[in-house]
């Protein structure tokens, strides 16, 4: 039987307008993310999709995205759901890791899949979790299915489903708020939609 899973980006964060290794860090949103959640709230309404089981990252920019678009829903949050863990760059920006760690910078500049910050994951670490979670995911739930998540998160996935290499994973655009639309259909998972601002 085919179903759709609904994987979101969380709306603007309050860090949102400066480029930042934004991982495990935890923010709230902007009032443009806001709006965003609130634009969701809309879309989902509108398009009238039957939604039988919500999953989020338990950080507060998807907790209070998904808790505005789906307001009167129960939702299931998950660490597993969380975005890339940044380690001791998590939270600095670009700017001030390439002042303080210029060495650091290079390094993950040369080898973005697989280079691990101190205390941090790769992002092939990253992609391991990811397909794990969302595959425990599909297998425990029937229905249509929304999961709120990260940029890093949910751009690993995609990689492979849209067969790319990690190295290429910044291809894929995921503006705040996005949805990207994956279609199940028995063991066959194929992408539907990607960066959507709308279901129609």
């Amino acid at each position: 039987m085919k179903r759709k899973i609904y994987l979101l980006r969380h709306g603007e964060t309050e860090y949102g307008r400066v480029k930042r290794y934004l991982g495990h860090t935890d923010c709230k949103l902007s009032e443009k993310g806001t709006n965003d959640a609130k634009q969701l709230a809309c879309i989902f309404k509108a398009s009238e999709i039957i939604i039988n089981k919500i999953f989020s990252s338990d950080l507060i920019r998807c907790r209070d995205t998904v808790n505005i678009a789906f307001s009167d829903r129960e939702v299931t949050f998950l660490e597993d759901l969380r975005e890339i863990n940044m380690g001791y760059l998590d939270g600095l920006t670009f700017k001030e890791v390439k002042i303080k760690y210029p060495e650091v910078y290079k390094r993950r500049g040369l080898n973005i899949a697989d280079f691990i910050p101190l205390n941090g994951e790769s992002l092939r670490e990253c992609q391991k979790r990811a397909i794990k979670t969302f595959n425990n995911i599909i297998e425990n739930t029937k229905g249509n299915v929304v999961i709120c998540s990260h940029a890093g998160f949910i751009r690993s996935l995609l990689c492979i489903y849209l067969k790319l290499e990690l190295k290429d994973i910044f291809s894929i655009k995921q503006d705040y708020g996005c949805i990207n639309t994956l279609i199940c259909e028995g063991s066959n998972i194929y992408i539907e939609s990607i960066n959507l601002k709308t279901l129609y």
